[in-house]
């Protein structure tokens, strides 16, 4: 039991009803910023685009009492305003320098898009520099690689790289589609296999017994790949990290197939075939077999009597 004395008279009250309101005292502090808060950001991505569009879509959860918040905009050189509450219902956006009011209605829930004129490019480099209230998550055209950074990013991953809060500035550069020519080496023969894309290749090799070529990427740019029929035919099947994708066999002819591949994520990628020319056994243990044949096919003739 707890006892408090106010003057001369004492007021008991359980252990219970006193740890439940230490809970409501310690819990008013955690819902203060939101009550008094018109709204709250809760995700801000910047998505750029391969010809230096740079898209903007914020979440925000706002209080339903409230008819109109002001968003901080990432610039104040924006286009294309768009907002939209939980029920996809479009909702009155306008600009005013570096802020964006909104006419939330008694929406809980605002999504927010915008075109955002932040990206420059120098001497081949790509700048990309804005100011974001919130950290933000910045998904860079495929094929990029970051040149340099303000700051130390939150974490980098599949071409996302997101930032803290603050004024950010990064550079990067996009790498242009190259021809990567590989050669397939099986019992002294090269067999070629060219691999076309913007996408770093490493890691070829190709086993015969389970007819596969494999490779690795290091992100999601679409690669064509032309392989001789002589290594490698169809119908083909091809696996990213032992996961089968979607392909496309758009031309052949009698010595070669083009594959188009369009892979969702960096990894390890493996084009398996159905048949193949190049035999499983060597060239030498073939040529053994024949000539054994051979001899007994000429004992199994009986002389010619003449």
């Amino acid at each position: 039991m707890l006892i408090i004395f106010k003057g001369s008279h004492p007021y008991r009250l359980s252990m219970r009803r006193w740890l439940a309101s230490l809970v409501i005292l310690f819990l008013i502090p955690l819902a203060l910023p939101f009550s008094h808060a018109e709204f709250v950001e809760n995700s801000l991505t910047i998505i750029v685009s391969t010809n230096g569009i740079t898209n903007v879509i914020e979440k925000i959860n706002t209080r339903t009492t409230v008819s109109s918040i002001k968003i901080p905009s990432i610039s104040n050189k924006i286009s294309n305003i768009l907002a939209t509450d939980e029920k996809n219902t479009i909702l009155s956006a306008t600009q005013n320098g570096n802020l964006i009011k909104i006419d939330t209605l008694g929406a809980s829930r605002v999504t927010l898009k915008y075109n955002a004129n932040i990206l420059e490019k120098t001497l081949g480099i790509w700048n990309l520099v804005y100011s974001g209230h919130i950290p933000s998550a910045i998904i860079l055209p495929p094929t990029s690689d970051i040149v340099s950074v303000n700051n130390i990013p939150i974490d980098i991953k599949d071409g996302t790289v997101t930032m803290p809060a603050g004024d950010v500035s990064l550079s990067y550069i996009v790498r242009t589609v190259s021809t990567n020519n590989f050669i397939a080496s099986w019992n002294n023969s090269n067999y070629p296999v060219k691999i076309i894309t913007a996408s770093k290749v490493g890691n070829f090799g190709f086993v015969q017994n389970s007819k596969t070529i494999s490779l690795t990427v290091d992100n999601n740019a679409p690669m064509l790949v032309i392989i001789s029929k002589s290594l490698l035919g169809g119908p083909y099947n091809v696996q990213l990290n032992d996961h089968q994708i979607e392909f496309k066999e758009y031309y052949q002819n009698s010595t070669h197939s083009w594959l188009r591949i369009d892979p969702p994520s960096s990894g390890s990628i493996k084009i398996i075939g159905t048949s193949t020319i190049i035999p499983e056994f060597p060239i030498a243990l073939l040529v053994m077999l024949i000539a054994l044949t051979l001899t007994v096919t000429f004992y199994r003739i009986k002389p010619i009597k003449i």
